[in-house]
């Protein structure tokens, strides 16, 4: 199983390379309110892992692997993204509530909020 913190990290890089072509290691910081040191420290991990390409003070791209994952749990943030818009979550809410609970939630309990989602989207 892999931990929630490499998830993270996984699903922001994805986020900003999907938004400027690659993401470094201060726009990973800002994105997870945390130091460019833990940033930097926790890419050389996820480069041990094989998830990502990165050279120390350069950009860092997703692997095919980090890719797949990172697909996946953007997928996974959309539908609860949705989810908590249709449920009435405050729109000013909804990016912090889906991040608290997201990396916790499994595989089933999306695939049936997915579910959910269409069932409401026909009956709508």
């Amino acid at each position: 199983m892999i931990p929630i913190r490499i998830k993270r990290y996984i699903l922001d890089i994805f986020i900003l390379q999907e938004a400027h072509g690659h993401a470094t290691i201060s726009g990973i910081a800002k994105s997870l309110k945390v130091t460019a040191s833990a940033a930097s420290k926790m890419a050389g991990k996820l480069k041990e892992d094989g998830y990502i390409y990165f050279q120390p003070y350069g950009t860092i791209t997703l692997t095919k692997q980090g890719t797949e994952m990172g697909k996946k749990l953007f997928e996974d943030h959309q539908v609860l993204m949705e989810f908590y818009q249709i449920i009435g979550v405050e729109d000013k809410l909804i990016r912090q509530k889906v991040r608290e609970v997201e990396m916790h939630l499994g595989s089933e309990v999306i695939f049936k909020i997915k579910g959910f989602l269409e069932e409401h989207k026909k009956n709508a």
